[in-house]
């Protein structure tokens, strides 16, 4: 507390109460005490003077008293004090406790966010030249900082794609002359293994020097990779369904419910299909009844009317005879709904479409002429109330895709679901139902297994709509995405992998160990965990080369995975050094693998070039049993077993 300017200052969340010799309370900061612990001052006095005889005794024995109190739910503590001079008074301090994650520094705080953003974090001095990374920065573009030392603004004047570099320091320009609150630029950094990665930059000037020149620039680096490569694709598909929306020979409208000839929207195709321009049909409300056949407008009117007394439930068609701007009469195919929406003042709106059906080749033609030159297939599938299910169409891309004829899919809807990988069937098939059931936009990625055991990859999107008899049809296409897939997988199992032994790498290592023990603790079960280290492996290298070093470790391995179980999770965690995750095994039963693992390592002779080499292994194990499940603490634990076995020998299993 300080006394600043006449006032009594206390620290944020902190209330001062004083109280006179007959217990009467008042509150320097009643407003606070209000605020904080939720009573009026007044609810603190004593209730009668033997309590303040009591009390004010006690405190006169021991001036300085810590209590811990209750009140309203939340706990207070509480620093009293006694003053005596002409008037004595017990001052009292109430402090809120906080606990747990509150109680941790604003520091600690920021430092998990952080964490848990992934985000890499860097600080530059603009002046100096001087750059503080942190790991996660380097890990973005598969480095640890060690790698990438010195750091320097060359460190990423190094790795930034060159032509980016352009863009970041127009940004950087931005924000320094004030036209832009912060930095933010997105740019490619070359990976350690070729490739580039997508990062988003983020910054902010946080000192200036005395001539108000920028000095420490502080920032992020978040890895949206994935995002950009997500975004291409949906683009990708974006373009694909605008090209066959542009094909279709439809105009497509928006008009009130109440008023259905006033457009609010048409779009350019009705210029194409009429000769008007789509203008007039927006300006005009009355103008398109005039148009309209007067043999055809009745029977029309007449439509309009029983649908709308039924409810204006599902779609409305109707065909009728409009007058061409040159004159003669054009057949329309005209679909609408009823949407029925909060928006526009709570106002219902038709939207539907105007399809010249007077063309002397067929909307089916057409489409299956458009059909071949598209790089998939394109079709329409409806599954019934009845859970019954059936192609009314499907392009000749089928064939190339399926390798299906159309015709036999419309005749045996299921000779095209065998196609598809048994192991992604009932996930595809499940998808489906899910769409029929939500309406939503049906997308999924699947295998299909055809003649001579080709495989394909393929990305499948449709769009859902309920017909009248309850049926769930669905337009849409299917597009072969094998390659893209292929790379997809091998760019996965290469970020994944050690590329010699072709064992896990530490990284996904790490990222399994957490997900095994969350799953551990969530079933209430053990995980258990070795570390192997094969002993005085730098001899061999030394005496046969480092090619035979990398035989005996490939086969050395080859020899320990024979005796896991495939759910074991098996990992190169160094030079010499490998892991083992053993889910739901307690302490005991890792042991007993362990011992195995050593005896079959130390009874493999390894053919080296013309070299029998055997060699053995140290191996420390630990489980939750003993240790709290927690990454550091269980490999903490079993490198220190590791070690122990180092000093009694090598070739042994120490497990506590």
């Amino acid at each position: 507390m300080a006394k600043e300017g006449g006032t009594l200052q206390t620290q944020s969340h902190t209330s001062l109460l004083i109280f006179d010799s007959q217990g009467v309370c008042s509150a320097a900061h009643p407003a606070q005490l209000e605020r904080y612990v939720g009573l009026h001052f007044d609810d603190f006095s004593f209730f009668n003077k033997q309590d303040v005889c009591v009390f004010t005794t006690f405190c006169k024995q021991a001036p300085y008293i810590t209590l811990q109190v209750e009140l309203e739910q939340r706990t207070f503590i509480a620093t009293a004090h006694w003053c005596q001079g002409n008037q004595s008074s017990l001052v009292v301090s109430l402090s809120e406790h906080f606990e747990g994650y509150r109680q941790r520094s604003n520091a600690e705080r920021l430092e998990a966010l952080i964490e848990g953003t992934q985000a890499g974090t860097w600080e530059w001095n603009m002046q100096t030249g001087e750059v503080v990374l942190n790991e996660r920065w380097a890990n973005i573009i598969g480095y640890t900082l060690d790698e990438l030392s010195p750091i320097s603004i060359d460190t990423w004047l190094l790795y930034a794609h060159p032509e980016d570099l352009h863009a970041s320091d127009a940004a950087f320009d931005r924000h320094f002359s004030g036209e832009d609150p912060v930095y933010q630029c997105d740019v490619r950094m070359k990976h350690k293994q070729g490739h580039w990665v997508w990062v988003r930059d983020c910054g902010k000037v946080v000192t200036r020097t005395a001539d108000d020149k920028p000095e420490w620039i502080s920032g992020t680096h978040i890895d949206i990779t994935q995002r950009v490569h997500d975004l291409e694709q949906l683009t990708q598909v974006r373009n694909e369904l605008k090209t066959i929306i542009d094909s279709v020979p439809a105009a497509i409208y928006k008009a009130p419910f109440d008023e259905p000839c006033c457009f609010s929207f048409i779009s350019s195709q009705i210029s194409h299909i009429t000769g008007y321009n789509r203008i007039k049909f927006v300006q005009s409300p009355h103008w398109w009844r005039e148009h309209i056949h007067p043999e055809d407008l009745d029977a029309q009117d007449t439509q309009t009317r029983h649908w709308r007394k039924e409810g204006a439930q599902g779609v409305f068609k109707s065909d009728f005879r409009f007058r061409h701007k040159d004159g003669y009469y054009i057949w329309l195919t005209e679909y609408s709904q009823r949407m029925q929406t909060t928006a526009n003042n709570g106002q219902d709106y038709l939207v539907g479409s105007l399809t010249d059906k007077s063309e002397n080749v067929s909307l089916s033609n057409r489409l299956d002429a458009f059909a071949q030159v598209l790089p998939g297939m394109i079709y329409q599938f409806a599954l019934t109330a009845e859970r019954s299910w059936h192609f009314p169409y499907i392009s000749e891309g089928c064939t190339r895709i399926f390798e299906v004829a159309p015709e036999a899919v419309q005749q045996d809807p299921a000779s095209l679901l065998t196609k598809i990988a048994h192991d992604d069937r009932q996930r595809v098939v499940r998808s489906i139902l899910n769409s029929a059931q939500s309406l939503d936009d049906w997308e999924c990625e699947f295998k299909v297994e055809l003649e001579d055991n080709e495989e394909k990859w393929l990305f499948a999107h449709a769009i859902p709509k309920r017909q009248l008899d309850g049926t769930v049809l669905w337009s849409g296409m299917v597009i072969d995405i094998t390659d893209r897939k292929s790379l997809e997988l091998t760019l996965l199992r290469e970020s994944t992998t050690d590329p010699l032994t072709g064992l896990y790498n530490r990284r996904h290592f790490n990222e399994q160990l957490q997900q095994q023990l969350a799953r551990a603790e969530r079933d209430g079960t053990h995980v258990s965990l070795m570390i192997i280290d094969f002993d005085l492996f730098k001899q061999i290298n030394d005496q046969y080369g480092h090619h035979a070093g990398d035989i005996v470790l490939k086969e050395a391995t080859m020899q320990i995975s024979a005796i896991l179980r495939k759910y074991d999770i098996f990992a190169r965690i160094g030079g010499e050094e490998f892991s083992v995750i053993l889910p739901n095994t307690s302490l005991a039963q890792a042991r007993h693998v362990a011992e195995k693992v050593r005896r079959q390592v130390e009874h493999c002779h390894i053919q080296a070039h013309e070299h029998s080499i055997s060699v053995t292994t140290t191996i420390g194990v630990a489980s939750t049993e003993q240790t709290t499940a927690h990454p550091g603490a269980l490999l903490k634990q079993a490198d220190n077993c590791l070690y122990q076995g180092k000093h009694q020998g090598r070739n042994c299993v120490v497990s506590d």
